[in-house]
C-alpha cells in the first residue's frame, strides 16, 4: 500500500510541475503540507478531492491513472497521432477548444496517457481529418468499415454491377438517416443537456454531424457508381472533398471513385495541393493508385465531351505517380492517353487502346481487360458507327 501512495505521489507531482503550478496556486483545495506528504506517499487522498485538484491543473483522473501505470496505454495512437500533426503543421496549443492543453497532448503523443476516443476525435475534426484515415493508420493499413466499402466500390465500378452499389447505397442511407435523427434530438435537448464541459456537448453534436457526413458521403458515392448525380449532390462531395487537409486512404478513395462525376476546377486544385506535398503520397502505392485513378477518370469524362486540354493537363499532373504502378492502373493510364491521343485525330491512339486491352488479357487481368473492352466500345465503336 505503501509503495502505491509513493506511486501516485510521484505521479501527482510530474503532473504538478508538468503544467507549472506551485503549492500555493492548489491552497483553495489543499493546503501545501498536505500535498507534500501526498506528493512524498506519506498520507493518502480521495479520489473526489484527487480530482479536482487534478481538473484545476487541466488534467483528467484517467490522465492520472495512466500516467501512474493503474490503466494501460495503446502506445500507436499517440504516435501516429504526432506524425500527423507534426506533417500538418498544427501548434500544440491548436486544441486547447476541445480540453486538450499543450501538456496533455505532450502526453498523449508521449504514449504516457490516452486521451478519450471523442477527444481524439474531436481533435481529428478540429484538423479536417477523416476518422476513417486516422483509423486505417492506426490499424496498420487494415481495413476499417469505411476502408472496405470504398474498396469494394471500386471493383463494383469496374464490374458494373449496378445492384451491388444499390444495396450499398441504401444500408449507407438507413445508417445517415439515424444519424440525422440523432443530431436532430440533440439540437432540441440542447438547453436539458447537463455535460460537465461544454466543449463536450458541442462536441457530441459535431460528432453525429460527421457520422451522418461519412454515411451520406459514402451513400453518394454507391450511387455515383451506377447513377448520375445531381448539382445538388455533386456539390455536397465536392464540399466534403474540398474540407480535408490531409489525403490517405479513405478520402484518396472517396475522390476516385467520384472522379468521373467532379467538375474539371475540383479535381485540379486538389491534384495540384497533393502536388505540393509529393514526398509524402510517392511512397506508398495505394495513394499513388488513388491519385492515378482520380486523374485518369476525370480526364476520360472531359475527353468524351472534347475538353482534350483539360483532360491532357490533368494526365500531365500525375505522370511522375504512375511509376511503377499495379498493372491494372498503370494500364488504365495507358488507356486515357490513348483515348486523348484518339480523340485528337490520331489514329495511333486507336491502336493503343486496342493494345492495353489485348495486354490485360495476355496478363489475365480480366476485369481491367472487360472494363477497358466496354469503354473501347462505348466510346471509339459509337462513334465510328455514327
Amino acid at each position: 500500500m505503501k509503495q502505491k501512495s509513493q506511486k501516485y505521489g510521484s505521479c501527482f507531482k510530474e503532473l504538478r510541475q508538468l503544467a507549472g503550478f506551485k503549492y500555493k496556486d492548489l491552497e483553495a483545495i489543499m493546503s501545501k503540507n498536505g500535498i507534500v506528504r501526498l506528493e512524498n506517499g506519506t498520507s493518502n487522498i480521495s479520489f473526489e478531492r484527487l480530482a479536482e485538484l487534478l481538473k484545476f491543473m487541466g488534467y483528467t483522473l484517467s490522465d492520472f491513472m495512466y500516467l501512474s501505470g493503474e490503466s494501460r496505454v495503446d502506445e500507436v495512437y499517440g504516435e501516429k497521432f504526432h506524425i500527423i500533426r507534426y506533417q500538418q503543421g498544427y501548434r500544440d496549443d491548436f486544441f486547447i477548444p476541445v480540453g486538450v492543453n499543450p501538456v496533455r497532448l505532450s502526453l498523449f503523443e508521449s504514449e504516457k496517457i490516452l486521451l478519450p476516443y471523442d477527444v481524439i476525435d474531436a481533435m481529428l475534426g478540429l484538423m479536417h481529418i477523416p476518422e476513417q484515415d486516422f483509423s486505417y493508420i492506426i490499424n496498420g493499413s487494415k481495413d476499417d468499415y469505411f476502408v472496405h466499402y470504398i474498396n469494394w466500390l471500386d471493383r463494383i465500378q469496374l464490374r458494373e454491377e449496378f445492384a451491388e452499389a444499390e444495396m450499398i447505397q441504401n444500408e449507407a442511407h438507413k445508417y445517415a438517416n439515424n444519424q440525422e435523427i440523432k443530431v436532430k434530438i440533440l439540437e432540441k435537448n440542447f438547453e436539458t443537456l447537463n455535460y460537465n464541459n461544454e466543449w463536450l456537448e458541442l462536441h457530441s453534436q459535431e460528432r453525429l454531424t460527421r457520422q451522418y457526413t461519412d454515411y451520406r458521403v459514402l451513400e453518394l458515392t454507391a450511387k455515383a457508381c451506377h447513377q448520375i448525380l445531381n448539382d445538388e449532390e455533386v456539390t455536397e462531395i465536392g464540399d466534403f472533398l474540398f474540407g480535408i487537409e490531409l489525403w490517405l486512404e479513405y478520402s484518396l478513395g472517396i475522390l476516385a471513385l467520384n472522379a468521373w462525376q467532379l467538375p474539371y476546377s475540383l479535381v485540379y486544385a486538389i491534384i495540384s495541393d497533393i502536388n505540393l506535398h509529393e514526398k509524402e503520397y510517392k511512397g506508398k502505392l495505394i495513394y499513388r493508385r488513388r491519385i492515378v485513378q482520380t486523374a485518369g477518370r476525370c480526364a476520360m469524362t472531359l475527353i468524351s465531351r472534347g475538353e482534350t486540354q483539360k483532360a491532357s493537363a490533368l494526365l500531365s499532373m500525375v505522370h511522375h505517380y504512375a511509376e511503377a504502378l499495379d498493372t491494372h492502373v498503370q494500364g488504365l493510364y495507358r488507356f486515357a492517353w490513348a483515348y486523348l491521343d484518339y480523340r485528337n485525330g490520331k489514329i495511333e491512339g486507336q491502336k493503343e487502346m486496342l493494345r492495353v486491352i489485348a495486354l490485360f488479357d495476355f496478363l489475365e487481368v480480366p476485369i481491367s481487360r472487360d472494363f477497358a473492352q466496354k469503354y473501347y466500345n462505348r466510346h471509339v465503336l459509337n462513334l465510328e458507327e455514327s
